[in-house]
């Protein structure tokens, strides 16, 4: 089966837009510098929020900027009562130390779950969680294998699995043998950004396969795995199309699920 991201999203978003009815939330979202993708991105989150009512204002900053002048950029929007929720879209300038930008959010408004006190899953974690649930996967006894470690997918993906009691092997460039490790796979969930990584011979038949690897091959948007798995795997997500549209409806779920905390506990 091929997963429908864009179906899926759609559904949240009209689950959305039903909660937030009467309801005043603000996304602010930092972007520095002009990196296109980021613009895209960006783009794609402010008309996600304009479709179900949460008001999405975007501070355009200089891609020069110092270290010191982000950092109060981001203090002036946590202590604005009428931000309810902060993004720091990635990647920065290489002059900008990232992790220490994203501590500065506060949990209660860290709505992309990059900092060291995240109440939420990353929006990225959130869709993958969101897709096996949906599809009924059961994760128990199951062999799962995480290809890439990085900061996007990798890492809070297996960080998750394993808070979930799940084991979980890594693959990543250091590994050996790493083709037998897929083999043996009952799940695989991939965020290299490696065009043509995962490969039919490289999978065994009725393999959960969740590509969430970005790259651009040939002017167009490529995942991690060929899309002639699709045809081996029980589940497969393609890219485009597949966990892309959910990350960002997940995180307005996460806006809004942040908020209700807030409401609840008085945060």
């Amino acid at each position: 089966m091929i997963v429908d991201g864009k179906a899926l999203a759609g559904d949240i978003k009209k689950d959305l837009k039903n909660k937030l009815a009467g309801r005043s939330l603000r996304l602010d979202v930092i972007l520095v510098g002009d990196n296109l993708a980021s613009l895209k991105y960006v783009e794609r989150k402010k008309k996600f929020g304009e479709e179900i009512g949460v008001e999405v204002i975007v501070h355009d900053l200089m891609g020069d900027m110092a270290q010191a002048d982000l950092e109060e950029e981001i203090i002036k929007l946590v202590n604005e009562e009428r931000v309810n929720g902060i993004i720091v879209q990635l990647p920065l300038p290489v002059q900008i130390d990232a992790q220490k930008i994203l501590n500065l959010i506060p949990a209660e408004k860290d709505v992309d779950a990059f900092g060291s006190e995240a109440k939420v899953l990353p929006p990225t974690v959130g869709a993958i969680k969101e897709i096996l649930e949906r599809n009924n996967v059961e994760l128990e006894n199951k062999k799962i294998v995480v290809v890439g470690q990085g900061q996007l997918v990798g890492r809070p993906v297996a960080v998750w699995l394993t808070q979930e009691g799940r084991e979980v092997e890594l693959v990543d460039i250091n590994t050996k043998n790493p083709d037998a490790i897929l083999r043996g796979a009952d799940v695989i969930i991939s965020g290299v950004g490696k065009p043509g990584l995962i490969t039919p011979d490289k999978i065994k038949e009725g393999v959960v396969l969740i590509d969430a690897g970005t790259a651009e091959s040939g002017g167009q948007l490529v995942g991690d795995a060929d899309p002639a798995c699709a045809s081996k795997c029980l589940l497969f997500t393609p890219v485009p199309g597949g966990v892309g549209p959910l990350t960002v409806a997940m995180l307005f779920k996460n806006l809004l699920e942040l908020n209700s905390q807030s409401s609840l506990f008085g945060l």
